[in-house]
């Protein structure tokens, strides 16, 4: 699809401010919401640290008011004369002046008795009785309060409500009530304690509490239209004083429809009551997104017992930054629009010139000789057209040279295609040549694998085999009856002297492989790797070098067992060089599965060598091509020709510092290929690279 030139020069116009604009929008839309988002962030949270000072506040206030009831003469003298009916009407006034839920006077001579029927005192008593007051949130239980005041009880229960991302619970009520507890000594004039004044402010409902908080921390102007800013105590998850909307934007008659007794989100309950850590972040509260910021409340004892929470609606904030988002999106389309149509308008001064050469470029692609000729304006088009005119003047002549040098090129070509010709047969020569040589090396490859293994081992234990099964005969049938206490141990003896002839016989059986052309048999693969290392167990405990098994394979491989042999024995032999000393060596059989079809199994040796490095991993196949300085360069290459030939693969993984797998795989049925050829190959090129490198 072809583009006007017009349409470029506007792209490469308009692409490098479309990008600046671009990068403008992005970094501005960015910066917006990050500091945007730090900003409120850091609002709620110092919200929250004035709600938690003004509960703080209330603490001390209660306090104090008890400390001057503590004070006054008349309760002393009450206490003194056991008036106490003078003494519960102070108590009431007090009530009343400081608009507590319940105050009273405990007697320190009564006092066991109320120990041992209410828990919530019996935990603080002690350090108010050596004249310390008291003072902070405390959960009373209903049966607590039935002794304290019985008609609290009804203003303490809240309905649970289901709740939106919210912990799973089977509770249908909260029956408990938190208070701000205060607890003042009353002392005698010399100093001794002889009663106790206790008072609690009920925070269950108390929605004059977190009203005033709210009007203090959101003041009208603070908050953008729509927002709203809540405060909420918690008793455990339940929202039992709250401004927090149960549905956004329902009112009852004289105040907001309040979302008592819903509870909160798992993800803040997780973080704040259950690791006592604070959430400063936005939270999904009831029904709706918040700016929100969360801490854990703790009682008198240092127990979390619930939580303070100050927030404010996400939304109208999302509102105002979307917005901004688009005013300025659509002030940067408008420059754009306007700069395209400038720069279409100046376009034309250079799409006239431009045409004007396309025309003679066309005209001379259709075979006509036409130029360009004298332009009107003097600038770079002008010296373009001079050029280019020249340049198809010079164009013909070349042509003409070029036609008389293809005359002679073809000449040339045939001369070189006879000798090519020539040197292909030479090459097919040398190919046929390097095949007979090929079967001679793997041969010699084999017996130099076997040499350090079968010597030292198959003279040195057939004959001693021999003495000891012959000695093991001619045992039983001297002692007869008399060697069957015995009976047992001679059997073992006798098993492993013939598993010792076994292994000999492997040894024997893989040092005379015999030709290629030996006849293929469905082989068990698990049984071949255990012969294998039968062949190899000697080399491998000279290295201390275990071997780990693991052999899952289950489907039959059709293969030549010696040759199988040989590929594995090599490759285990270099993992045994390759790997350090005291290490092992892992071999792994499993079915080879291709798109869910079993297509034979799979055979991997795994070291714990230095690895290949990345650059020589591509060569490792080649014939000749070793690292070890007495190695001939043919293990692999031979392995990866015989496991070919079946129709099977070779492949190696290998990361350096880690070690090396080589993975065989055989097919269940052999697809025999003639893979000499490539091999051969393979031997021709190393050899003429070689015959070139001297």
């Amino acid at each position: 699809m072809r583009t006007s030139i017009r349409l470029k020069i506007l792209g490469l116009t308009l692409t490098p401010v479309a990008l600046i604009l671009v990068t403008l929008i992005g970094m501005t839309s960015y910066w917006a919401s990050t500091y945007s988002a730090d900003q409120l962030y850091r609002k709620v949270q110092a919200d929250l640290s004035v709600a938690q000072g003004f509960l703080q506040i209330l603490e001390d206030k209660d306090l104090d008011s008890l400390r001057q009831l503590s004070q006054s003469r008349r309760l002393k003298e009450s206490i003194k004369q056991g008036d106490s009916m003078r003494a519960q009407q102070q108590l009431l006034d007090y009530k009343a002046l400081y608009k507590l839920d319940f105050i009273r006077l405990i007697p320190t001579s009564g006092l066991g008795d109320r120990l041992l029927s209410e828990d919530s005192l019996a935990k603080i008593a002690a350090q108010v009785l050596r004249g310390q007051p008291m003072t902070g949130l405390q959960l009373l239980e209903p049966e607590e309060i039935n002794r304290i005041d019985p008609d609290l009880n009804s203003s303490m229960r809240i309905p649970l409500l289901d709740t939106q991302r919210a912990m799973p619970t089977k509770r249908s009520h909260e029956n408990r009530g938190m208070f701000i507890r205060a607890l003042h000594p009353v002392a005698s004039a010399d100093g001794e304690v002889i009663a106790i004044l206790d008072s609690g402010r009920l925070l269950n409902r108390n929605n004059a509490f977190v009203d005033e908080i709210r009007d203090l921390v959101y003041q009208p102007g603070t908050l953008p239209d729509g927002g709203i800013g809540t405060v909420t105590l918690f008793l455990d998850d339940v929202r039992i004083s709250t401004n927090v909307p149960q549905e956004p934007g329902i009112r009852e008659q004289g105040g907001l429809n309040r979302a008592l007794g819903t509870r909160v989100s798992y993800d803040v309950n997780k973080k704040v009551l259950q690791k006592g850590e604070r959430w400063v972040d936005r939270a999904f509260v009831v029904n709706d997104w918040y700016i929100s910021a969360y801490m854990p409340v703790e009682d008198m004892s240092g127990k979390r017992i619930g939580m303070l929470y100050t927030g404010f609606l996400e939304s109208p904030y999302t509102e105002i930054y979307h917005q901004t988002l688009i005013e300025l999106i659509g002030a940067i389309a408008i420059v754009t629009f306007i700069s395209s149509i400038l720069v279409m308008r100046s376009a034309g001064l250079v799409i006239h010139p431009v045409s004007r050469i396309h025309a003679v470029v066309k005209a001379v692609k259709a075979g006509q000789r036409k130029r360009i000729g004298m332009m009107d304006n003097n600038d770079e088009f002008s010296d373009l057209a001079e050029q280019f005119d020249t340049m198809l003047d010079l164009l013909e002549d070349r042509n003409r040279q070029i036609q008389q040098a293809a005359e002679v090129l073809e000449q040339k070509v045939q001369q070189r295609t006879q000798s090519l010709q020539d040197k292909t047969r030479e090459l097919e020569e040398h190919i046929r040549l390097l095949q007979a040589t090929r079967a001679q090396l793997v041969t010699k490859e084999k017996l130099a694998a076997l040499g350090e293994l079968t010597a030292g081992i198959a003279h040195e234990i057939n004959n001693p085999a021999a003495v000891i099964l012959g000695n093991m005969d001619l045992l039983q049938a001297v002692l007869g009856n008399e060697a069957e206490p015995v009976e047992e141990e001679i059997e073992l003896i006798i098993q492993q002297v013939y598993r010792i002839r076994a292994l000999i016989n492997n040894l024997l059986q893989y040092s005379r492989p015999g030709e290629y052309t030996q006849s293929l048999a469905p082989l068990d693969i698990n049984q071949v790797v255990q012969d294998m290392l039968v062949l190899v167990r000697h080399t491998l405990e000279k290295q201390a070098i275990s071997v780990n098994l693991e052999l899952k394979a289950s489907h039959l491989a059709q293969a030549n067992v010696q040759q199988l042999q040989q590929v594995l024995v090599n490759l285990v032999m270099n993992a045994a060089h390759a790997s350090p000393h005291q290490s092992s060596i892992q071999v792994c059989t499993n079915n080879w599965y291709e798109a869910g079809v079993c297509k034979g199994v799979v055979i991997q040796v795994k070291d714990e060598g230095k690895g290949i490095a990345a650059e020589i991993l591509p060569h490792i196949f080649d014939p000749f091509f070793t690292t070890r300085d007495n190695g001939t360069g043919l293990g692999l290459s031979v392995s990866y020709g015989i496991i070919r030939r079946y129709g099977g693969d070779i492949q190696v993984e290998s990361e350096l510092g880690k070690g090396s797998a080589f993975s065989v795989y055989l097919r269940e049925e052999a697809e025999f290929t003639n893979s000499d050829e490539s091999t051969t190959e393979q031997l021709l090129a190393s050899l003429a690279e070689v015959q070139r490198s001297q």
